[in-house]
């Protein structure tokens, strides 16, 4: 990880971060006295607190908890049963197979508040419920405080393994100026979410050198303005997102999704300026990056994919497109994208549009294994 990228999204400013915040968060005399903690099976309130073997804390709530502004706490081989909402700035690192398994509740890890940084954990099994509103994320950039939602600006979510949760494997909801980067996110409903349902912009992130992959219930990367506040000048790069959306052998049919997706629900806000480079995309359900702008409200141009590796997708099919695609664009409004440099194979058409979308450079890519290079059909219907 390059120092610019810590400094520019996060975990690189915690120290200075500290200063500035920590006479607002409680005064110097209630200030935890712990900066570095011991989270392991094995710990004992006897036990020293200086490494694994003399952990001092069981649960990785505790120990956030005990822990001072800017400290770090470490969480030691082993499995943790427990959501963890972490609301100060700290670095919560994850030894080799550390794992907090979130089963029947929201989230694992829920950044609330901002210039947190999450590594080296594997974060699993975290439960959707429609009724409380639980997300069934693995790392959420918000938490709940007083049974409230709140987000986190300038977290760093790096070297993560996120497996088997019912909403995202990592949620970068309504955060700005955050980063995820080379993480793994499998059997997930997302791979990784960017979305804004808690009512503030998802702006400036950056999401590179993930691998999001076999996340059956949709897509490997979504961007998504539920709110209408927007999704933009995001950048995802390097990634990989291949076989998303395909449902699982017992459901094969209850989703789809692809390799990344941008959408958006309501009619104001929209999912623009957004960067989508150097991505590799192959074997999802719907194209390897697809549009869906369902009315005519919402923003969506200035949206560039360039220089992707887009091989066979929309093996599910998507609207009016029954055939393998690479990129699927849909609009009912006036939308304008640009689409060039991408390598697109193995596909019949390369690249589909459907309502008033102008495509700049739609031939100015490269086409291997491509019956049709560029179809376009008047009227999308969502």
């Amino acid at each position: 990880m390059r120092s610019w990228k810590r400094a520019a999204y996060g975990a690189g400013i915690i120290g200075a971060a500290v200063t500035a915040m920590a006479a607002s968060l409680a005064p110097a005399s209630a200030a935890p006295a712990w900066y570095t903690t011991y989270v392991s099976p094995h710990a004992s309130a006897h036990h020293s607190g200086k490494s694994c073997a003399t952990a001092r804390f069981r649960s990785v709530q505790a120990a956030v908890n005990a822990t001072a502004v800017g400290g770090t706490v470490i969480v030691c081989r082993g499995v943790y049963r427990e959501s963890v909402t972490i609301t100060k700035p700290l670095v919560v690192r994850g030894k080799r197979g550390a794992v907090i398994n979130a089963k029947g509740l929201p989230y694992a890890i829920g950044l609330a508040h901002s210039y947190i940084e999450v590594r080296g954990l594997i974060v699993e099994n975290a439960t959707v419920n429609s009724k409380t509103g639980a997300p069934g994320d693995g790392i959420l950039t918000a938490g709940y405080v007083r049974g409230k939602p709140v987000p986190g600006n300038h977290e760093l979510i790096e070297d993560n393994f996120a497996r088997n949760n019912q909403g995202a494997g990592i949620d970068l909801n309504s955060t700005s100026w955050s980063l995820a980067s080379d993480n793994l996110t499998t059997g997930n409903g997302v791979g990784i979410n960017l979305s804004n349902d808690l009512g503030k912009p998802d702006s400036h992130n950056l999401v590179e050198g993930n691998d999001t992959s076999h996340n059956p219930g949709g897509c490997g990367i979504a961007l998504a303005d539920h709110t209408g506040v927007g999704v933009y000048d995001n950048t995802i790069k390097d990634n990989l997102a291949d076989d998303n959306g395909l449902g699982t052998p017992s459901r094969p049919s209850a989703s789809s999704g692809s390799g990344v997706i941008l959408a958006a629900a309501g009619k104001s806000g929209g999912v623009y300026n957004n960067l989508i480079e150097y991505n590799k995309m192959v074997g999802n359900g719907h194209g390897g990056v697809a549009m869906h702008a369902h009315l005519k409200g919402p923003r969506f141009s200035g949206n560039r994919i360039i220089g992707n590796a887009i091989g066979r997708n929309n093996l599910r099919t998507d609207y009016a497109d029954l055939k393998t695609t690479g990129i699927y664009l849909g609009s009912v409004g006036k939308v304008t994208i640009t689409v060039r440099g991408n390598l697109i194979y193995d596909n019949r058409i390369g690249i589909f549009a459907a309502g008033p979308v102008t495509v700049r450079f739609p031939l100015a890519n490269r086409f291997r294994h491509v019956s049709r290079r560029f179809k376009h059909i008047p009227v999308y219907a969502g």
